[in-house]
């Protein structure tokens, strides 16, 4: 009988403390993605290869078990007026050789593309999905969070062609380049899968479209999705605040959403294969790929190998 009472007592205990408790509401509930990607060609109206009295280039040739590409950054299409609100560089012809392999293999693990144009595309302009901006200490980048260009948190200039310049002069994109695109479909809604170009370790680039098991073509999405909650950060060495999608660190792969893996690939049939690894450009984040499933050519090093 004393048991009884004695636990009945602490019963009430319990029921009386969790009364006093109160649950705070989650102040990142409901975090606004801040994901920001432009898919309207109308802010695009210079031909820039007329402007510069400069045509674009892309030439390859196949070298042994090399493919050599050669480019110089001059888009085949229609681009943004620069210098622009948040970039202030002018677009200029920049020259470059690269090589890749023809016969790409799967690598143990994944290659971040930090550091890397992800490849080339056949309208002479390179991908190149990351950043130089990143939160700041004081005066020091903090390289554990890159900032990303498809962002409305930040401006950093980029066109219709999710593309902007760099300080040399290299138009470069970031994600989606619509002009380019609907220069290879016409405006129309495409029927097939979109070739873009190769990257870095030599798998071809595709746009968004990809074959299913019927054989119809079907509009991908990456598997990457906004981390729930708070950043660990205190604001000052490292970011606080909401994951929002300022930071590419805002974003985690999540398996079993998407057909495509951590690099935006997956393997299936192409037009050029009945079977191969390729890339894919999605309209949502991170929509160039950010990391390499194969083993990428020294070449393609910001600066050269």
């Amino acid at each position: 009988m004393r048991k009884a009472f004695v636990l009945l007592l602490l019963c009430v205990a319990c029921t009386e403390e969790n009364e006093d408790i109160v649950v705070l509401p989650d102040a990142c509930a409901n975090a606004v993605s801040t994901y920001d990607i432009t898919l309207d060609t109308s802010g695009c109206n210079v031909d820039i290869e007329t402007k510069l009295g400069v045509n674009s280039r892309y030439e390859e040739q196949i070298v042994g078990n090399k493919r050599l590409i050669t480019f110089n950054n001059i888009a085949n299409h229609p681009v943004g007026n620069f210098p622009r609100a948040g970039n202030p560089n002018t677009i200029s012809a920049n020259t470059h050789s690269v090589e890749t392999t023809i016969n790409p293999q799967a690598a143990a693990t994944f290659t971040s593309a930090k550091g890397y144009d992800f490849g080339i595309l056949f309208s002479g302009v390179a991908i190149d999905p990351f950043t130089a901006e990143f939160f700041m200490n004081g005066n020091q980048p903090n390289p554990n969070w890159n900032e990303t260009a498809l962002t409305s948190a930040v401006n950093l200039g980029t066109d219709c062609n999710n593309a902007h310049v760099q300080p040399s002069g290299e138009y470069h994109y970031h994600g989606t380049p619509n002009a380019f695109i609907e220069s290879l479909t016409n405006g129309q809604t495409p029927t097939t899968m979109i070739k873009l170009g190769y990257a870095a370790d030599g798998f071809p680039i595709y746009y968004k479209y990809g074959y299913d098991s019927n054989g119809n073509v079907d509009a991908l999405e990456s598997g990457y999705r906004l981390i729930e909650g708070s950043r660990p950060g205190d604001g000052v060495s490292a970011p606080n605040g909401c994951y929002d999608g300022l930071y590419f660190q805002d974003y985690e792969y999540v398996s079993g959403i998407s057909t495509l893996d951590e690099a935006n690939g997956r393997t299936g049939k192409t037009p050029d294969a009945n079977r191969e690894y390729y890339y894919v450009v999605t309209d949502n984040f991170p929509s160039s790929p950010i990391y390499f499933r194969g083993t990428p050519d020294a070449s393609f090093k910001h600066g050269g190998p």
